[in-house]
């Protein structure tokens, strides 16, 4: 499967055990085992096809006004890629 430079759960293996999730403006937060997360979508899954996902039932996701959009993101993933 091509990667097109997406990051994988892979990449996340020794270099995470917790993925942290969260947005400031949506005040959407959580945490998830990397192993967990390999287990229930492959080592080879893109992180952002799973961001997608556990955000898509947030109300802000959608909205006209983009300065109050939700932002989900990964705080540590910056620190360890």
């Amino acid at each position: 499967m091509p990667r097109d430079g997406a990051i994988i759960f892979g990449d996340l293996i020794g270099k995470l055990d917790v993925l942290r999730v969260g947005c400031d403006s949506c005040g959407r937060a959580g945490s998830y085992r990397v192993a967990r997360l390999i287990e229930q979508h492959g080592r080879d899954a893109a992180i952002v096809d799973w961001l997608d996902k556990i955000a898509a039932d947030c109300p802000k996701r959608v909205t006209v006004n983009w300065n109050d959009q939700c932002r989900v993101k990964y705080p540590d993933l910056p620190k360890v890629l």
